[in-house]
């Protein structure tokens, strides 16, 4: 340990020395304490100065300067106690010499070993960097031996390609040209086609190549084998199709699509042999349909029953004569409901039943139909069939290339109008000769919603190739039911016209009317949902004609109450059939006959009131038109509520009874009752409160005044007895 001299310490800091009085000490005690601490600094202040902020921080240094030690005699000390050290370590050095020697033999020995595994390393280090060397070597031939196995790699595929598209089996040759036609024909003739789409499309490429030079010319005659063979199979299974008795669509489905492929290849690889065989089949097709649907439309023109002939008008008269063989009249009375009934009909429309006539069936049962049945069985045959055809086509004779194509569709309209052309005509011409005799307008509507829902059921299908059918369907059908809709106009207006005037009227509605309101009814319902123009301004007019006659018969009699009576009932069997049919006031019908009712049963209200209360409505009119009520005869008010007095009872029966007998509608009797007493009680009011003014009275009071009014006169009876009265006939019918 060192310890730092006096001269080292004191330029930093200045040290108290406790115990030690240095002001005292004698002179020469200084240079001798400078003497005994030089050896701890040396010479050297500046190495002393260095060291002295680290002696600060010893402990020991701390300690011996804290309790004031003399230096000298602490330096003695610590040389004794450093000699005594040194010698215990020379002691302890002497008694461990033998270990120690051999520890430095052992030291030695591992130098030996050490520098052994020196050498070895060296070597392995060196034997390492050979095997590196090799290493390396190795993996540069197997970057070069991987390249290699790639670009092999990738020419056996492409050549593998090549072969595998050029190289056709010995055995698919055999089949191609000596073997039967069948199911393993086809497979090979896959294979065949496959390998010649194959040269087209890398001929160009591998133009060079002698494989496809050499293989080209050889494929060009296996093509050829194939079409021949092909062309025989398919010509032999389409001239099947020529008997009545071979179901086309079984065979269509068990022969033509099963082996369309051929087809497909012929229309690829040989267009013309595809030409001969759509040609062969369209002619086979084409008058298998036309006999087929000739012998159907044959069969239901047998099962047709006759609805309507030339007569059956609204405007015909209710009973015609005829002519017997020897000249006399006989009436002939008809009895024609379905005429102008719709009824059951219109089950010809429920699209839940598919099934269309069968022949056989219905020629046992004797069962005969109206047209539209004949016309919708019909026509079910030729959807049915036009739909199975049109997708046969599609998938036969054309390929699938161009099926995805414009050209592809116009094909196959093109094919599908060759064949179903004639069995068209002949749908056409089984509608024409229905119509030049039909006079059945509700018969030739129930046609067109048949063409109408046949449409919808196509364009479902995605089947567009009877459009020009159903158009022409339309022009035929729309024109005859708007002559017979006429017809029905004309007989209207020529009943009218040919109408005598009879001398009692009679008051029951004509048969017109129900003709009329049946037609109508029938009519509308055909027409719920589609609101076509031509039925509905059809309707109108022959609204227009009925009213027209309506009103001349009421005109022509004399008798103002039996006229009014006549249209009352005239106008309520026309709503009751409509109403029976389910039309409210919102259609157009209804409303316009509900208000001809109305004003009818106003006028027929007035005319009541006329006949039973005529002094009393004459009086009231008259005196509301004096512009002073002095001016109203005290003597007129007392006479006409006497006359009312004494009958008004009487005369409210005889209205009663006068409406149930002309009236056998309770509605309708109810209605008309009502609007009579409900006037008679407008204009009695009325008078009641011109009596009450004429005399200063107030309104009402007079049914408590006895039987005399002022001055003497008739007091009237009170509008609440009246009123009483009139509520006990309110429920008379």
């Amino acid at each position: 340990m060192t310890i730092p001299s006096s001269a080292a310490i004191k330029p930093d800091m200045d040290f108290v020395f406790e115990g030690f009085d240095t002001t005292n000490e004698p002179d020469d005690v200084a240079p001798r304490q400078t003497d005994s601490l030089s050896y701890l600094g040396g010479d050297d202040d500046d190495d002393a100065a260095e060291q002295l902020p680290d002696m600060q921080n010893d402990e020991l240094i701390k300690e011996v300067l804290t309790k004031g030690i003399d230096l000298r005699l602490y330096s003695q000390q610590i040389e004794q106690e450093l000699s005594q050290l040194e010698d215990e370590q020379l002691a302890n050095y002497e008694q461990h010499e033998t270990a120690l020697l051999e520890l430095d033999s052992e030291i030695r020995g591992c130098d030996e070993v050490l520098a052994n595994m020196e050498k070895l390393l060296v070597n392995f280090k060196s034997s390492l960097g050979a095997i590196n060397n090799d290493i390396q070597a190795l993996q540069s031939d197997s970057l070069s031996m991987s390249m290699r196995l790639k670009n092999r790699v990738v020419a056996e595929k492409q050549l593998d390609k090549i072969i595998q598209g050029v190289v056709v089996p010995p055995e698919a040759v055999r089949t191609i040209c000596d073997g039967e036609v069948n199911e393993k024909y086809l497979e090979c003739l896959i294979e065949v086609n496959k390998r010649i789409a194959y040269m087209r499309v890398h001929s160009k490429q591998h133009r060079k190549l002698k494989a496809f030079q050499e293989i080209q010319p050889e494929l060009d005659r296996l093509c050829l084998r194939a079409s021949s063979k092909i062309r025989e199979f398919l010509l032999d299974k389409i001239n099947d199709l020529r008997s009545l008795n071979t179901n086309a669509h079984v065979l269509q489905t068990s022969v033509f699509l099963k082996y369309r492929f051929f087809n497909h290849f012929l229309i690829e690889r040989h267009p013309e042999a595809a030409v001969e065989v759509r040609d062969t089949y369209i002619h086979i097709m084409r008058q298998y349909y036309l006999d087929h649907f000739e012998a159907y439309q044959r069969g239901l023109m047998k099962l047709e029953r006759p609805v309507a002939d030339k007569s059956d008008v609204v405007g015909m008269e209710e009973s015609t004569t005829k002519l017997s063989l020897f000249g006399s009249a006989k009436p002939v009375i008809r009895d024609k409901t379905n005429v102008f009934n719709l009824g059951s009909r219109a089950a010809v429309l429920d699209p839940s039943d598919p099934r269309a006539i069968v022949l056989s069936i219905a020629g046992e049962s004797n069962e005969r139909y109206p047209f539209e049945a004949l016309f919708r069985s019909y026509n079910l045959a030729l959807s049915d069939n036009a739909t199975t055809e049109y997708d046969f086509i599609m998938q036969f004779f054309v390929s699938p290339k161009a099926r995805q194509k414009i050209t592809g569709s116009d094909m196959t309209r093109m094919v599908f109008s060759h064949i179903f052309e004639p069995s068209i005509r002949v749908g056409e011409q089984f509608v024409k000769a229905y119509l030049e005799t039909t006079y059945d307008a509700l018969g030739i509507l129930l046609c067109v919603r048949i063409i109408a829902q046949l449409a919808g059921e196509l364009q479902r299908r995605l089947v567009p190739v009877l459009d020009s059918y159903v158009n022409s369907m339309n022009m035929l059908l729309w024109p005859r039911f708007q002559a017979i809709l006429d017809g029905h106009i004309e007989s209207a207006k020529r009943l009218s016209s040919s109408y005598r005037g009879k001398s009692k009227l009679d008051t029951q509605p004509p048969a017109i009317v129900r003709r009329y309101a049946e037609l109508a009814a029938s009519l509308l319902r055909l027409n719920i949902g589609r609101n076509t123009h031509v039925v509905a301004l059809s309707l109108a007019r022959l609204r227009t004609e009925v009213q027209s006659y309506l009103t001349h018969v009421a005109d022509s009699s004399s008798d103002k109450h039996a006229s009014l009576v006549f249209l009352i009932n005239s106008h309520d069997l026309l709503l009751t059939v409509l109403y029976e049919n389910g039309f409210g006031e919102r259609e157009e019908e209804v409303a316009s006959w509900k208000q001809e009712l109305s004003t009818t049963v106003l006028e027929y209200a007035e005319s009541e009131l006329e006949n039973h209360f005529g002094y009393l409505k004459q009086f009231v009119v008259d005196a509301e038109q004096q512009s002073d009520i002095g001016q109203i005869g005290a003597d007129g008010l007392s006479r006409v509520a006497g006359i009312f007095n004494g009958e008004w009872r009487a005369q409210i029966a005889a209205i009663n009874s006068s409406i149930i007998q002309s009236f056998s509608n309770f509605r309708t009797g109810t209605e008309i009752l009502h609007a009579v007493l409900g006037q008679l009680i407008i204009y009695y009011t009325r008078f009641h409160s011109l009596y009450d003014k004429r005399f200063a009275r107030r309104s009402g009071s007079g049914s408590s005044a006895g039987p005399t009014g002022p001055g003497g006169m008739c007091q009237p009876v009170g509008v609440q007895n009246v009123m009483v009265e009139i509520k006990k006939y309110r429920n008379n019918f």
